[in-house]
């Protein structure tokens, strides 16, 4: 008994710990991008030491990595059949603007360094909830329920939400103009311009429900 719950205190201590350094590297990242990301300051921050770093990630690329990788899922709502797609989309994209908004220091930084380190842009459709593919497949799905009834491709009509919601996030602390809109409402037109376009009839899906 002792020794299990030793073994499960040692996997909480590495599990946090793990999660500090990752936490560091997106701070010292942010600040500095790739070439003043160093793991020194990454331990200082991290409160670990440099060993810990490379015994546990192996490289600072893959440490950064890492810390991108995290970045890149966190905050994701889950686009599953569609019931509600004007609440649903907007949820998910509101979601998906606050983490990007709060992450764009961060989300600069390598952008910048994409062209010198091209093996920094994050693996996001490795993980089961690559937002592209997510939203793409959602719509996929609201044309298959009779909920879009217009001609379109869902990964071009996915990319136009998603690239909307990505430049929003981003640039928005750029725009001086004082009627900007708030962020909500900005999103939420984005929204109801893709439904627009796919064209959601959700009296047409009801109708062939009741006759069904």
């Amino acid at each position: 008994m002792d020794e299990h719950l030793s073994t499960t205190g040692e996997h909480r201590a590495a599990t946090e710990t793990q999660e500090r350094i990752l936490v560091a590297t997106r701070q010292v990242y942010a600040e500095g991008g790739f070439r003043g990301t160093t793991t020194r300051r990454i331990a200082q921050v991290a409160g670990v030491n440099e060993i810990t770093l490379f015994r546990q990630f192996g490289t600072k690329e893959a440490l950064v990595k890492a810390a991108l990788r995290q970045t890149a899922i966190a905050g994701t709502v889950r686009l599953d059949q569609p019931v509600d797609p004007p609440a649903e989309l907007y949820q998910w994209a509101i979601t998906t603007f606050r983490s990007w908004f709060e992450g764009r220091h961060l989300i600069g930084k390598v952008l910048g360094d994409l062209s010198e380190h091209p093996e920094l842009a994050p693996d996001i459709c490795e993980e089961p909830g690559c937002q592209h593919a997510m939203l793409s497949a959602y719509l996929e799905r609201m044309r298959e329920a009779g909920l879009a009834v217009n001609e379109f491709i869902p990964d071009s009509a996915a990319g136009m939400l998603l690239g909307s919601v990505f430049t929003h996030a981003v640039w928005r602390e750029h725009f001086e103009d004082p009627s900007l809109p708030p962020a909500e409402l900005v999103i939420q037109s984005y929204v109801q311009l893709l439904l627009a376009g796919v064209g959601y009839a959700p009296a047409i899906a009801k109708r062939g429900k009741d006759k069904a």
